[in-house]
Order: structure tokens, then C-alpha cells, then sequence
């Protein structure tokens, strides 16, 4: 067996890209707990707990919000694997990065180390906090993601008023980044079909820059044949979509209890010393 070359890697990273999408979709429409919410209760609440994250200090208010967002999500029906992805990835990166901090920041010395060096008390909370700021600024991110569908949530974005521009960009590029990624599929398949062995780096790199330059052409005639059909369909800068229903007791009593969590973290913060 040979190893894959370029054209079998990319090819493989073009399928996972479209099959993470559609499985996004998938759950975000199992019965669940945030699935059955408004997506404009859950753009606020999970904004509000991103803000709480950003501007506690402790790690143990950090550890207890993390928990009622993984309770969330395990009560959404999210599969325990996605989870520990999703909670591992970054948050481990974020602790590499930060571990150098557990002894260059000062405070009482927890464990002595060579060269006169020791891990502190005050760097091990630091790095601490820090890890868990990421790991549940992530679980809110995919605690929205995950369970809203893209046209709901870009819906419960305009109601809330964002700027008619950013929710455009979203909704355009997350449509047609399909399209081109189809379109480079069948161009890694046409290459593959046509090759009898192995190619050279030169060759390879000529290959790709052609590759380029077809996607930002096609991407470019794709963009002008899109403006003209939506002009054509009464397009006027304002997008229609179907009104988001009114407010049900649930998403009021889910937007009261998220909202006072949030906020009942954020006070005890404060408190403490």
C-alpha cells in the first residue's frame, strides 16, 4: 500500500468539511433541550454566558459554568464523543500555550523545580482559568451552533437587529463555500482519474496553481450569476424569510433561568475577595 499522496488528503479533508456540516444539521434537529428553544433565546442567553465567561476571575465560577453549559448540551442529545472534541481541541491547546505561566507568574511556590525555579499557586489558577474561560466559551459557541439550524439562527440574528451586511456575508458564504468545495472535489477526481503514477513537485505545484486560479474564477462568475438571479427574484437588499413565531412560556422561562444563572455567577464573582 502507498501513503496517500496530496490529491487522496485533500480529497479526504473536502468530504469530512461537507459531512461535519450535515451532521451539524442533523443534530440540530433531534429533540432536544436547547433544539426546542427560540434562536433568539438562545443568542441571548449564550451571549450572556460568553460575557460572564470573559469577565469572571475564578476558576471554580469558570468550573461551574462550564458544567451547566456540558449539562445543556447533554441535554440536547449531543453525542458524548462531539462533546469531547469539541471540549478537548482547543482548550488543550490553550493549556500548552499557557502552562509557561505556572511559574513565571508570581505567588507562593506549589511545586520547586529545578534551576531555582517552582510551578506557583497564583500561575496554576491563572492557567486554570484560563483553560476553562476557552473550554466554556467553546461549549456556548457549539451549544448555539449545534442545535439551531443555519436559517433559523441568521433569522434570530436580523431580529435582533444585527447589521443587514454581516448577516448577508453569512448566509452567502455558508451556501456557496458548498458549491466551491464541490467543485474542487471534481477537480481532485478528474486529476486522480487521469494519473498513472507518481508526479513530480513541480508538477504537482503547477497543478494547484491552475486549481486556483479556476476557483477564483468560477467563484467570481458564480457570485455575478447569484446577484443577478436574486435581482431577477425581486432581490432589493432586504432578504425575505418566514417570521419567527412569538415567544412561547418555555423560551420566556428558558430566557429568565439562563439569563439569572448568568448573572447569579457574575454577582458571586464579585463578592468574592
Amino acid at each position: 500500500m502507498r501513503r496517500r499522496g496530496f490529491v487522496e488528503k485533500t480529497l479526504l479533508d473536502v468530504s469530512g468539511v461537507v459531512e461535519r456540516a450535515l451532521y451539524g444539521e442533523e443534530l440540530a434537529r433531534r429533540p432536544g433541550l436547547l433544539q426546542r428553544l427560540d434562536p433568539r433565546v438562545k443568542l441571548v442567553v449564550l451571549a450572556f454566558a460568553v460575557l460572564v465567561t470573559a469577565s469572571v476571575r475564578s476558576w471554580s465560577t469558570q468550573l461551574v459554568l462550564l458544567g451547566l453549559l456540558v449539562v445543556a448540551l447533554l441535554a440536547s442529545r449531543i453525542p458524548v464523543g462531539t462533546l469531547g472534541r469539541l471540549l478537548l481541541g482547543l482548550p488543550l491547546f490553550t493549556l500548552l500555550v499557557a502552562a509557561p505561566a505556572a511559574v513565571l507568574v508570581p505567588g507562593p511556590p506549589l511545586l520547586p523545580l529545578p534551576f531555582g525555579f517552582a510551578i506557583t499557586s497564583s500561575g496554576v489558577a491563572s492557567v486554570a482559568t484560563l483553560v476553562l474561560r476557552v473550554a466554556a466559551s467553546v461549549a456556548a459557541a457549539s451549544a448555539l451552533v449545534l442545535t439551531t439550524r443555519w436559517a433559523d439562527l441568521l433569522a434570530g440574528l436580523r431580529a435582533l437587529h444585527v447589521p443587514l451586511v454581516f448577516v448577508l456575508v453569512l448566509a452567502m458564504a455558508y451556501r456557496y463555500v458548498f458549491v466551491l468545495l464541490e467543485l474542487l472535489q471534481d477537480l481532485l477526481l478528474a486529476r486522480r482519474s487521469r494519473l498513472l503514477g507518481a508526479t513530480e513537485g513541480r508538477e504537482q505545484r503547477r497543478w494547484i496553481a491552475g486549481a486556483l486560479g479556476v476557483l477564483f474564477q468560477r467563484s467570481l462568475r458564480t457570485s455575478e450569476q447569484v446577484y443577478l438571479a436574486m435581482s431577477a427574484r425581486g432581490f432589493r437588499g432586504e432578504p425575505r424569510s418566514l417570521r419567527l413565531r412569538p415567544l412561547a412560556d418555555a423560551d420566556w422561562l428558558a430566557l429568565s433561568l439562563g439569563s439569572a444563572a448568568c448573572a447569579a455567577l457574575w454577582l458571586f464573582d464579585l463578592a468574592r475577595p
